[in-house]
């Protein structure tokens, strides 16, 4: 990775639907020299996935809640598994403390939080207990930021 794949990926991080063309331009570069770029980075898999960010609320998506997790510690691959299958939870962090993970839920609204996620947490083998943190509003959400060394 060298300063032109961080430079690339600057741009991509702003917008993933940039094409190759406009970044080569941006760095007066080939952009045959950014396509093989890019490819290689999803190949090596720098790149996981391009995706779409959307306004939540306008798709129904109105409950954002964080949770944390204790677990037993002989259950842990299972645990994460299955909270890998969860659609609702977006994001899932292992943490030193106060928790053993922090998950990151987003739900239509407080009924679907509790049945689709609080009450299989409830009746997960493995998990010792929870606290969830219910946001009101969020004021800055972005997926990455590359800065310059």
């Amino acid at each position: 990775m060298d300063e032109v794949d961080l430079a690339i990926l600057e741009r991509l991080c702003k917008n993933s639907r940039m094409h190759s063309t406009e970044i080569a331009t941006d760095l007066d570069l080939a952009t045959s020299t950014v396509h093989k770029r890019i490819e290689k980075m999803r190949e090596t898999g720098t790149i996981h996935e391009f995706t779409v960010k959307v306004d939540t609320t306008e798709v129904g998506l109105n409950v954002t809640t964080f949770i944390g997790v204790n677990i037993e510690q002989n259950k842990r691959i299972n645990i994460i598994n299955r909270l890998k299958s969860i659609d609702d939870i977006l994001e899932i962090y292992e943490l030193l403390e106060p928790y053993d993970m922090l998950l990151k839920v987003r739900t239509f609204d407080i009924h679907s939080l509790k049945e689709n996620v609080l009450q299989v947490l409830g009746n997960m083998d493995g998990i010792k207990d929870s606290q969830s943190i219910l946001t009101t509003k969020c004021h800055k959400e972005k997926s990455c930021t590359i800065l310059k060394k």
